[in-house]
């Protein structure tokens, strides 16, 4: 009878063994890796197209790999961090002051990785013969002061809730638009607006048409017109600019703004390491090939011989 117990005792054992293995198997795999895994992700809508381009080829990349990137306005993104299914987002600015206090506060120290600059294009109709626009005019544009001596009057701009639209408000350092600027929904609503508006002015991110590879925007963009503006009256003056990504580089274009990784989960998991992807040589390629200006750019070796030159590496 003894042995019987025993071999029983040993049974009980070897069961409480497996089940607890296997309860610790199935919490590692809520954990994920910078490589994989499965993680939600904020991400502001101004930037969908190019995020969309990185999620593809990372997860590509890392067959093990699962990111579920909530795209919403930048109001919104804010509000989502720090909650339990969102600790990373990607954002069109940093963190402020105000919201670095309120995590410290918590004992949450957020990581921030700045990976690109972008621009805010102006665009208005093709009918407007007008294709140029001073800084101080623009601004008083948006102040909604009266200007006779340009043909603008109304300013078009996505989503109250945008990153576009706290931008803009910060440049005119004002907490409210004035009753001449327009908040429409999304991107069609603004471009269907200028085809018969040719004194609306429209605020759009440049990413939605530097890529000139997409056959779609570019005709579309042919429909339009973008509009250049010169740099602030007390900055060194060049002309009329528009969101190059050679002006972005020597941060002569008025209108840029940096794109963020911004992670409070304190761990190295697979927010992060998208976000090391997007940083890294093919991620920063991705962007560059968009229209943006990568913040990490790869070095290239020319080598000349006498008249001639070639790419060695």
């Amino acid at each position: 009878m003894v042995k019987k117990y025993f071999l029983i005792d040993r049974f009980l054992i070897f069961l409480s063994a497996v089940f607890i293995n296997t309860s610790c198997q199935g919490k590692k795999t809520t954990e994920s890796t910078p490589t994989k895994g499965y993680i939600s992700i904020a991400c502001d809508q101004q930037i969908r197209n190019i995020m969309e381009q990185e999620e593809d080829i990372f997860e590509k990349t890392y067959k093990y790999a699962s990111l579920n990137i909530k795209y919403e306005n930048e109001s919104t993104i804010y509000k989502m961090l720090g909650t339990d299914s969102i600790k990373t987002i990607i954002s069109c600015r940093p963190l402020n002051n105000f919201e670095i206090k309120y995590f410290n506060s918590k004992q949450i120290h957020p990581r921030s990785f700045p990976f690109a600059i972008g621009a805010l294009a102006l665009l208005t109709s093709k009918e407007q013969k007008d294709s140029t626009i001073l800084f101080e005019d623009f601004i008083n544009l948006c102040k909604g002061h009266k200007q006779d001596h340009i043909p603008f009057k109304t300013v078009l701009i996505e989503d109250v809730n945008s990153g576009i639209a706290r931008y803009i408000l910060e440049k005119i350092q004002a907490d409210s638009f004035a009753s001449n600027v327009y908040t429409l929904p999304d991107k069609d609503a603004i471009l269907n607006y200028l085809e018969g508006n040719p004194k609306a002015l429209a605020i759009v991110d440049w990413l939605e048409f530097s890529d000139s590879d997409d056959t779609k925007q570019q005709s579309r963009l042919k429909e339009l017109r973008v509009l250049g503006i010169t740099r602030p009256k007390d900055s060194i003056q060049i002309g009329f600019l528009l969101p190059d990504q050679y002006l972005l580089q020597d941060q002569k274009y008025p209108l840029s703004r940096t794109l963020y990784f911004i992670s409070c989960s304190g761990k190295s998991d697979l927010g992060l390491g998208f976000a090391s992807f997007v940083t890294g040589e093919i991620g920063q390629k991705i962007l560059l090939k968009a229209g943006l200006l990568p913040i990490f750019q790869t070095e290239r070796w020319i080598e000349l011989k006498s008249e001639s030159f070639k790419v060695v590496e």
